[in-house]
């Protein structure tokens, strides 16, 4: 008996002795961490995926086993296994069959390899983004992510994008931006790049839904740098500089030369144009007092013909360009350290942004500050806490080519005028009074009235400060084995102000003391200086997630990932009045605001003025949002997965009756690895897999209220009495848009790795949209009024079409290599309910947007019918009851929507780019074409009737002279002066001949670099240097048009200047 308890007790220690726990850690050979790694244990059938820090654990192991360690984009591992240990550390080798390494995604909520991911996603690592040179994140997206389009080029803000297409009519269409993991509603400037690892854009509902309610524009997630566990400490520091080219003037075509000009002023002059010549408020153009001054024999003939000859050689472009522009030149500097060991991260970072803008006066700077930890007090416990700060400052003291134009109805800024003597003092030039008036100021015991541009600089200073505080805390426990409940907390804290100080010499004091000098000489307002407060902004948001996750896998063939949470939050922000104090000394800091505000002055020239108030609103936005949320997938035999997620959003934005049926956003998916069946054989096709999503997702009006609303304003200045009026009626039906997306995706790579790529069809249904609705009068709600958009309810549909296609090439490898990237990108949408106000006005037709039309696209472009010109005065015609005319009212008043001409769109609706990379020891030379087609843009020209009146134009060089010009030119003859039409410059300016196709290639930016071998380094403790070399807006290589219009840059001063970069990246 005693020999058989022996031998039980033996058995007993032996099987215990071969059971164990085991934890461990996957890394690439760079030591950086694996998430989603598959860790089996072959013998006894167990699997578990790392987590985001690439650790995983087996709670019993029985040994001896081996571990099987797998994961896309690297070469599979096996461990032998003969006793348990703490911390098992197995590093992968990457696959070089594999063109790029395994994309991790971020969807704020979750992280998982994209290979498992059934949705659609765009992700841009820190090497991509860090191809570019620039202080804002989203501008370095243009071009290199796949579906997200510019609108406005050259963008800065989430306004300026389109993910996808348009999916709304009369909401915003911004993207949601959510910055580690919560959405972000601060300036996107504030942010630093040299502190962002990685962007990813959500673009379908099974990637977006799980943002709910805010999602139906497609998400950007921004993921900051962290330090890593076991990674050795590293210091990196990155430097550049860029200067940007002086704005070419010449390329606008809104201008005349000077001689054009001062023929044109004085054929005018000499019929009569001039006529209102003792209307002291109404400035003339310079060589028209001349002129006058001439005749009245004020002027000598010989002083005015050497005036006139000076004036005919000016060109007042020449000289703001030289005067008031300079190369811009911005400067950046980075400075972070990352590292950890076996239970604490940390990530620490500096940055410093100086800017000086091609505006000689303007400029700011950004500093940025990070810290971000994490430890790990017990095994199942982690703790991360994080501080962001900003501070961005800037200075608006320069002046503009069109801030120099004048305020007068009869004057702009002249061609001819100067702006410096050649002694180097400042010349005056008209602006807002006749020169004859100002002229005799001092002698009636005025302030020198004159207005002298290049004085203005160092008279006025404006400033502005805008700071933010972003604090974030995250608890993360493990328990049973397969589950974590992640809770996290982050404040965001901002502000704004702006100041202005005017010395006592700027125009702006001088105008005011002289205007409300009284008749009797006394001065209502002193002459000092004038200091302005504007209106601040202060802003504050709390967010809270708790998040319970779930990951197992049940044998080798069945995993399941799940995740179930509630979030809230509140942003509120605040607007403070500002105020202003006049007779202010800069050396005192003092200055009185004690003036009554209600008390009509006698004014100069005429008339009667209050003293302008500074504001004295304040107000108040508050939006709270509560959500519910879930999302589930399951994985069979590595190659079917099944997804799906479902939210809950309720807000103080929605109806009392939406959030108390509280409709969930949902979203369901699918993909399928075809590679992997035992019966998939072609050897050409190393990975295949196709996907296939449908889901919801919303989008918000804040312009809307579910609640009636009134403002409030100050004491009426009459009575006495506050004032109010009522903004919104209310509606509690109020609720989010609704955008139902089907995707059909397929991934693929072939020639062992060669050639790679994804291809997504979508199609959106926006439901539910805001728009103006025709109430019935039975409502008591009327359109107009102090009510607006009252009118606005959910009723509206859109639909939208699209395909993305991303193609990769390995095209040589060796010594030699050359790698091709391909975007191209095709979206359409059309508006498919609205309900068509008859009354609605037919130039709304020709904004930009146009009023929705069923069956038309949002962005469509209408134009008026264009029949050419007459042969006999080269006037427009136009077709009256099938006969020509040119009676342009009758014409004009009887048009109808039906009666336009669809010419286009006005976004393209193809788009894509080109990155080829050609890389030599070392050195690497990557360049980008982008290309846009398939729209249209109505350019400028002049307008008839006005052609005398300053709106002066290239194309008046090319109006109808003779009969037989209208063969070769649309543009009209110029009329008589003093001559008008009415509706005669609607007929041409909105009309079809001055439509133009957009479609052109652009070659977008080229970057040069080249890292140093890290052999010659090490023994100066560098790691890594990479000096490199950027160039941006290199220009218009090919485009339909031939009037040397960017169709990028339409009717604007200039297009973007190139501008040029060097830099060095240093890693220690």
């Amino acid at each position: 008996m005693k020999k058989i308890l022996f031998t039980l007790y033996c058995a007993i220690i032996a099987l215990s002795a071969a059971q164990a726990q085991l934890s461990g850690h996957v890394l690439d050979i760079n030591g950086a961490a694996l998430p989603g790694v598959t860790v089996s244990t072959l013998r006894g059938k167990q699997s578990v995926l790392t987590d985001a820090e690439g650790n995983f654990a087996f709670d019993h192991v029985s040994l001896p086993d081996s571990l099987s360690v797998r994961y896309l984009g690297y070469h599979p591992r096996t461990v032998e296994l003969t006793q348990g240990r703490d911390m098992l550390k197995i590093n992968l080798k990457k696959d070089g069959r594999f063109i790029e390494e395994v994309e991790i995604i971020n969807t704020g909520f979750y992280q998982i390899p994209k290979e498992r991911a059934t949705g659609a996603f765009t992700q841009v690592d820190n090497e991509l983004l860090n191809r570019s040179v620039g202080g804002n994140i989203l501008q370095r997206l243009e071009g290199i992510a796949s579906g997200v389009q510019f609108v406005n080029p050259g963008g800065t803000n989430a306004s300026d994008i389109r993910v996808r297409g348009l999916a709304t009519i009369q909401s915003d269409a911004s993207p949601l931006i959510v910055v580690d993991n919560f959405p972000y509603e601060g300036d996107i400037t504030s942010i630093n790049p040299n502190d962002i690892q990685n962007v990813t854009i959500l673009k379908d509902a099974a990637a977006s839904s799980i943002w709910g309610a805010r999602a139906g524009n497609g998400v950007i997630v921004i993921t900051t740098k962290q330090g890593r566990y076991n990674q050795k400490g590293q210091l990196s520091l990155n430097s550049n500089v860029t200067i940007g080219g002086k704005p070419d003037f010449m390329y606008s075509r809104n201008r005349l030369p000077s001689a054009i000009v001062m023929e044109v002023e004085k054929q005018k002059y000499e019929h009569g144009g001039y006529y209102i010549q003792n209307a002291q408020q109404v400035p003339f153009p310079e060589y028209v007092e001349m002129l006058i001054a001439l005749d009245n024999g004020s002027l000598d003939p010989e002083e005015f013909a050497q005036r006139e000859a000076t004036m005919k050689e000016t060109e007042v472009r020449e000289e703001a360009l030289k005067y008031l522009y300079e190369p811009s030149i911005y400067q950046q500097y980075a400075l972070n350290a990352r590292g950890g060991g076996d239970r604490f991260t940390y990530y620490l970072s500096g940055g410093y942004d100086m800017n000086r803008e091609d505006v000689i006066g303007n400029g700011g700077s950004r500093m940025n500050l990070n810290i971000h930890n994490t430890f790990k007090p017990f095994k199942n416990l982690e703790i991360g806490t994080a501080i962001w700060y900003s501070e961005q400052r800037v200075q608006n003291n320069g002046l503009t080519l069109h801030d120099l134009r004048g305020d007068g109805a009869h004057v702009g800024l002249s061609p001819y005028s100067r702006l410096q003597d050649e002694e180097g003092n400042a010349l005056a030039i008209v602006k807002d009074y006749r020169q004859t008036y100002i002229d005799n100021a001092e002698a009636e015991g005025l302030l020198d009235w004159e207005y002298r541009p290049l004085d203005e600089h160092d008279l006025i200073d404006r400033r502005g400060r805008r700071d933010e505080l972003r604090a974030n805390a995250n608890l993360k426990f493990d328990f049973l084995h397969y589950f974590n409940l992640n809770a996290t907390y982050q404040y965001i804290k901002g502000n704004n102000q702006q100041t202005v100080e005017y010395d006592k010499d700027s125009y702006y004091v001088r105008d005011l003391v002289n205007r409300f000098t009284q008749p009797d000489g006394s001065l209502v307002i002193p002459h000092l200086g004038v200091y302005q407060q504007l209106n601040s902004s202060l802003s504050a948001s709390h967010s809270g997630r708790a998040q319970l996750n779930y990951a197992r896998h049940i044998g080798q063939d069945h995993q399941f990932i799940g995740l179930a949470g509630g979030e809230i939050r509140e942003f509120v922000q605040n607007t403070l009045p500002g105020h202003t104090l006049y007779g202010y000394d800069a050396e005192l800091m003092t200055g009185g605001a004690n003036y009554n505000y209600t008390q009509n002055y006698t004014v100069r020239p005429s008339g009667r003025s209050r003293i302008t108030a500074p504001s004295f609103v304040k107000q108040r936005y508050i939006d709270r949002y509560l959500s519910y949320f879930g999302n589930a997938s399951y994985t069979f035999k590595e190659r079917y997965i099944l997804s799906g997620s479902l939210r809950w959003d309720g807000s103080n934005l929605f109806g009392v009756k939406t959030n108390q049926k509280g409709t969930p956003l949902w979203s369901l998916g699918g993909s399928w690895d075809i590679s992997k069946e035992h019966w998939f054989s072609l050897q050409e096709v190393d990975y295949l897999r196709v996907r296939a999503t449908y889901g919801s997702a919303g989008n918000v009006n804040k312009s809307v209220s579910a609640y009636p609303t009134i403002r409030h304003f100050s004491n009426d200045w009459i009575t006495g009495f506050n004032n109010a009026d009522v903004r919104t009626i209310g509606n509690p039906s109020l609720r989010w848009e609704r955008v139902n997306t089907v995707n059909i995706g397929t991934d693929f790579e072939m020639l062992k790795g060669r050639v790679s790529g994804n291809i997504d069809y979508f199609t959106k249904k926006s439901t539910d949209l805001i728009g103006a609705d025709l109430l019935p009068p039975s409502t008591g709600i009327i359109t107009g009024g102090t009510a607006i958009n009252s009118n606005l309810v959910n009723y509206a549909d859109l639909r939208t079409r699209g395909v993305d296609i991303q193609l990769r090439s390995v095209n040589l490898t060796g010594t030699l290599n050359w790698n091709t990237t391909v975007l191209v990108n095709y979206v359409s949408n059309k508006v498919t309910n609205y309900k068509a106000n008859e009354s609605t006005a037919l130039y709304s037709y020709f904004d930009s947007p146009a009023t929705p039309v069923v069956g038309s696209s949002r962005d469509v472009v209408y134009s008026i019918p264009w029949q050419g010109l007459s042969p006999e005065n080269g006037y427009p015609l136009v077709s009256l009851d099938g006969n020509e005319s040119q009676d342009y009212r009758t014409y004009y008043l009887g048009l109808v929507r039906d009666d336009l001409v669809v010419s286009g769109v006005r976004i393209p609706p193809f788009y894509g780019s080109m990155r080829n990379a050609v890389s030599f020891k070392g050195v690497v030379l990557d360049l980008m074409l982008s290309w846009k087609g398939g729209y249209v843009f109505r350019r400028s020209s002049i307008s008839s009737g006005n052609e005398y009146s300053s709106l002066y134009h290239m194309d008046y060089l090319k109006r109808w002279r003779t009969p037989g010009d209208e063969i070769w030119t649309d543009v009209p003859a110029a009329r008589e002066i003093g001559e008008t039409e009415a509706y005669a410059s609607s007929i041409y300016k909105d009309s079809e001949a001055l439509v133009v196709k957009g479609n052109h290639v652009r070659l977008q930016d080229v970057n040069l670099s080249y890292r140093i071998r890290p052999s010659r380094l090490q023994s100066l403790g560098i790691k890594e240097i990479r000096l490199y070399a950027y160039a941006r807006n290199l220009g218009v290589i090919w485009k339909t048009n031939k009037l040397g219009i960017d169709p990028d840059y339409v009717d604007v001063e200039y297009s973007a200047p190139r501008s040029y970069s060097i830099g060095i990246n240093m890693d220690f």
